[in-house]
């Protein structure tokens, strides 16, 4: 090669740049042998590199800033066991339709295709959970590939992208411009299309608003608002879209999810029409929503329902979301829909929930739905919650209100077990205001309890609440319902304030509900990262969450 020119650079420096020109800002990752020349890169970057403790962890950071800010953050491993470790942060961002873009090493391209040391073929390995999977073959192709990778990333549906780099091309040189990102303008809604769905909705009449993450997505959380309390339809939401309408909305049905039969539940059985704003079928299996394909569909998105999800569609409206709404109201001006008998006793039947406490003793084991109680009356705007997978989600999707849509993030298309904490790293690094709260449960927060070490590294201020009961609760509820011969799965559970000790944390565990808040209390206002250790009874709370009676 020959004398660099202040034009030419090596391909890992073209892919870093390119980065950021497409307004990437953080990469989160774990480096290795393969990736030497993007670390050096990096490193004299203006982009932030957060060291991460295992690659998992760094793709679910990774997919909590793309969901906190709507821009792709990077995640980056090494080829072989770095690439396969990154692979489950990477489809649950692709299934929570989460911007995110996945950088793996690689070998030499003369490795390629045959046997050689822990070379797998990383392109096909990404495939199936990526909206797009390349490598990276010649150090001139990576400026328009970065671009057109952040594009797809971020396009509607947005999802995961994967670059693999092998090593000899992140060293070579290349002298390439850097390409823009082309991210073209979402279209207005068709007018007749958004006169049939108006047409619909005035034939009906105990129409119900379901509203899915894609609102959030589309920043149309206050259009939503706007438009139910406009034509008095009440709104449901997946646990995704908590948030949308606050708990004490006269129009708030809450929310939709739980394995069992709940309040809501009962609702759409009522509802004699749906009109689905930024649902995505993913987030809660469709047929349970319609009865069976019998309750009629009127689809608003900003990309068209999938022809497979089994909606019964009546209307189909696609664009710009805040714009189809506030021109749905405006066709509908003047028309209001009172609230039906059913969906009220819904509400006043969840509302009594909420408020209900259910533990009895002052020490001891606490019924979920009072950790979630004190979690809502203690939570601002400005506070971000995470929570884990398992049974613990079920009753922090139903029992936490939030103040704000989007302040809940509850995983719920891969579902992954192991994103809160990592994921409370992230939003600790971009929160400026308010506290960081990540609810796991005993099995949860161990799938990536590494990383409490990089939370103590970088200084952040967040809580980790462990909810311990000593097995996977929620694969113990379903067991039980298998009959009385079905296995159940019991584990030790580390020592809390060794464990907080040994990262660097501060321990502060909860005797029973008589400290719960006081506890709580001193975790947010504390600095650095606390952990708190509670016991959960989720027999008291009624195993799983469910509707005590028909309303």
């Amino acid at each position: 090669m020959g004398q660099a020119t202040p034009q030419t650079r090596t391909g890992a420096a073209a892919l870093i740049e390119a980065l950021s020109e497409a307004g990437v800002t953080t990469v989160y990752g774990v480096p290795g042998e393969e990736t030497t020349s993007l670390m050096a890169a990096l490193a004299k970057s203006d982009l932030d590199f957060v060291l991460c403790r295992h690659e998992q962890a760094a793709a679910f950071m990774a997919g909590v800033h793309g969901r906190l800010t709507g821009q792709p953050a990077a995640c980056l491993a090494t080829l072989g066991p770095g690439a396969t470790n990154l692979v489950t942060g990477v489809a649950d961002a692709t299934l929570d339709f989460v911007p995110l873009v996945a950088i793996t090493g690689q070998g030499a391209l003369s490795r390629l295709g045959r046997e050689s040391h822990q070379i797998i073929d990383l392109e096909a390995l990404f495939a199936p959970i990526t909206k797009q999977s390349r490598t990276l073959l010649d150090a001139d192709a990576i400026p328009g590939a970065v671009a057109e990778a952040v594009r797809v990333a971020t396009a509607e549906k947005p999802g995961a992208v994967h670059l693999c780099l092998p090593e000899d091309v992140a060293s070579a040189q290349t002298s390439v411009p850097l390409h823009p990102v082309a991210l073209p303008a979402l279209p207005l809604a068709n007018n007749a299309t958004l006169a049939l769905a108006a047409d619909r909705l005035r034939a009906a009449e105990r129409p119900v608003i379901l509203v899915g993450a894609g609102a959030l997505r589309a920043k149309a959380a206050d259009q939503v608002r706007v438009f139910a309390e406009a034509t008095g339809i009440a709104v449901v939401t997946s646990f995704m879209a908590k948030g949308i309408l606050p708990a004490d909305h006269p129009l708030t049905l809450f929310t939709v999810g739980q394995p069992e039969g709940d309040y809501v539940d009962m609702g759409l059985n009522a509802a004699d029409l749906i009109l689905s704003v930024g649902y995505d079928p993913i987030e809660y299996p469709v047929d349970h929503l319609t009865r069976d394909g019998v309750t009629p569909v009127v689809h608003l998105g900003q990309s068209p329902a999938p022809a497979d999800a089994g909606w019964p569609l009546v209307a189909e409206v696609t664009g710009a979301l805040p714009a189809t709404l506030e021109g749905l109201r405006t066709r509908l001006r003047g028309q209001r829909w009172d609230m039906p008998g059913t969906f009220s006793a819904v509400r006043e039947g969840m509302r009594r929930t909420l408020r209900r406490p259910q533990t009895e003793t002052e020490t001891g084991p606490i019924a979920p739905q009072d950790i979630c109680a004190e979690i809502t009356a203690q939570l601002r705007p400005r506070d971000t919650v995470l929570s884990g997978v398992g049974l613990h989600k079920l009753w922090v999707a139903r029992h936490v209100s939030p103040k704000r849509a989007g302040q809940v993030i509850i995983p719920n298309g891969l579902a992954g077990m192991g994103l809160a904490l990592p994921g409370a790293v992230a939003a600790a690094r971009l929160q400026t205001e308010g506290r960081v709260l990540a609810i796991c449960g005993d099995g949860d927060v161990l799938m990536n309890v590494q990383d409490m070490e990089t939370a103590a590294r970088l200084g952040l201020d967040l809580t980790v609440m462990v909810w311990e009961d000593g097995g996977y609760g929620l694969i113990d509820a379903h067991q039980e319902k298998a009959g009385a011969d079905a296995p159940q799965f019991r584990f030790g559970t580390p020592d809390w304030g060794q464990l907080a000790e040994a990262f660097g944390w501060s321990h502060a565990p909860v005797s029973g509900v008589s400290d719960l808040a006081q506890v709580l209390k001193a975790a947010h206002d504390s600095a650095g990262p606390t952990l708190i250790s509670v016991k959960v009874d989720y027999d008291a709370g009624g195993g799983l969450p469910r509707a005590r009676k028909a309303a």
